[in-house]
């Protein structure tokens, strides 16, 4: 009875909205990294600050729901969601971390169309997100949230025809190992965006 007769706390809802368009950028920084190689430095560093800033909202939105009490729904759910949101934007700042070392001077067609679709992925589940702190939306975030497994099926035929290609014409085993890494991780990266897709899914879904 006292849940009902305190306010909730409206911030939350800032709070994703922030991590989500973070994670959109970091996604749009990654695709232009792969295809300005020639300047990857400049990206690898950028996608970093964006990730020390992503880090910062994290922190925000765990302190706010230890000091809140009354919180738009579950505790566990926002707290997975807050981690999983941060967890994508720390996966691609790993994958962009490796190319300074690797120093890969190309990458293949598929996996710049692998990044693009991890941008789209990321652009839907933002588009999801920003439509949480209604229960009038659902309609829409379940229409972004399905999309985004359009885009996973698409992004499993890019991974298996870029694979197929190094199988068949990479001669260098070391090239080999870096790209099959830099797929991998790539794809980890739109299949973590349809975790959280699923977890706004099941949110919606508990509250409606």
């Amino acid at each position: 009875m006292l849940k009902r007769l305190l306010p909730r706390q409206e911030s939350f809802f800032q709070l994703f909205q922030r991590a989500a368009d973070k994670l959109l950028l970091v996604a749009t920084e990654f695709s232009n990294l792969l295809q300005h190689l020639d300047n990857q430095q400049y990206y690898v560093d950028l996608i970093a600050k964006h990730e020390e800033e992503a880090d910062e909202i994290a922190h925000t939105n765990f302190e706010l729901l230890h000091r809140t009490f009354i919180t738009p729904f579950d505790r566990h759910d926002i707290h997975q969601l807050t981690s999983s949101l941060d967890d994508i934007i720390d996966l691609i700042n790993r994958i962009a971390q490796r190319f300074p070392f690797y120093q890969l001077q190309s990458v293949p067609e598929e996996m710049i169309k692998l990044s693009q679709l991890s941008m789209e992925a990321a652009n839907h589940l933002t588009q999801a997100i920003y439509c949480l702190p209604s229960l009038k939306n659902s309609a829409v975030i379940f229409k972004h949230c399905n999309a985004i497994n359009h885009v996973e099926s698409k992004a499993h035929q890019e991974v298996l025809a870029g694979e197929k290609k190094l199988f068949m014409e990479e001669q260098d085993f070391k090239q080999f190992f870096k790209l099959k890494e830099i797929y991998a991780h790539t794809k980890l990266v739109i299949n973590r965006c349809q975790d959280v897709a699923n977890m706004v899914k099941g949110i919606m879904l508990e509250y409606s």
